[in-house]
């Protein structure tokens, strides 16, 4: 099993993403044979299920290599609230219905086939406007595990909690700071956890400044961090605290 795991996430995300364009040549289901059909069909079904394993896959790998104690890792799924999700699918669904109707008898095709092509490939690429941005926070005896995956890229991440300078409970008002990571489901949460790398230079040649998370459960998320790494609560008129990197060269 570790061996499938380990190949699975040597498969760019990037190439498992673009299996789901296939779903473009069933327009043509009536057209092709049902063997081409049932080809392109594989093809999407199997990039779904590849990418729910490589998900799977990094869970366990992160585990393995980063955790060593008999207490379960913390984990966390965030997403954007149901509620959104549901009205941005029945948002999706009206329009695609609509461009269905108008469409309908174009190129020989019914109606209802041009509404299940727009549909499919709307939910199928465009699931990052619409659901907000795959994400996993893993919390091992070691660091913070972060996978994050805003449509086609994925990253996967790994903050040692003695890279970590603190971590800080904020609350989102107003504009983002442009020295902010944001890794969170949506584009503009309203409250996370800012982490902020011991090295001025940030975590890593990637990750050069503060990363924004942002987990449904923030209460146990920051418990996990607690006499790990340094926290800090977000206090009305203690702005200046959360911009690090002036703080830092002050520090420094």
């Amino acid at each position: 099993m570790k061996l499938l795991n380990k190949i699975i996430l040597g498969i760019p995300h990037r190439l498992l993403k673009a299996t789901l364009y296939a779903w473009l040549g069933i327009l043509f289901i009536w057209i092709w044979p049902p063997v081409v059909t049932g080809i392109l069909l594989g093809m999407v079904l199997l990039g779904l299920g590849l990418m729910a394993w490589q998900k799977r896959a990094w869970e366990d790998s992160l585990r393995g290599e980063f955790h060593s104690g008999e207490a379960k890792p913390f984990i966390d799924r965030p997403h954007v609230a149901r509620k959104v999700q549901i009205r941005n699918l029945l948002l999706v669904l009206a329009a695609c219905g609509l461009a269905g109707w108008l469409l309908n008898g174009l190129l020989n095709l019914h109606g209802l086939l041009w509404f299940l092509l727009f549909a499919g490939f709307t939910l199928l690429s465009r699931d990052r406007f619409l659901f907000g941005a795959g994400l996993t926070y893993i919390i091992t005896d070691q660091g913070i595990g972060i996978r994050y995956v805003p449509g086609q890229a994925e990253h996967r991440l790994f903050f040692r909690f003695n890279e970590i300078w603190r971590a800080a409970r904020v609350k989102v008002t107003g504009q983002i700071p442009s020295g902010w990571d944001v890794l969170t489901p949506e584009m503009r949460p309203k409250e996370g956890v800012l982490l902020s790398a011991v090295k001025r230079e940030g975590f890593s040649k990637q990750v050069r400044s503060e990363v924004l998370v942002a987990p449904r459960d923030i209460e146990g998320f920051v418990e996990k961090l607690r006499g790990r790494v340094e926290l800090v609560e977000d206090t009305p008129g203690k702005e200046e605290l959360f911009t690090t990197k002036a703080t830092k060269e002050k520090l420094f």
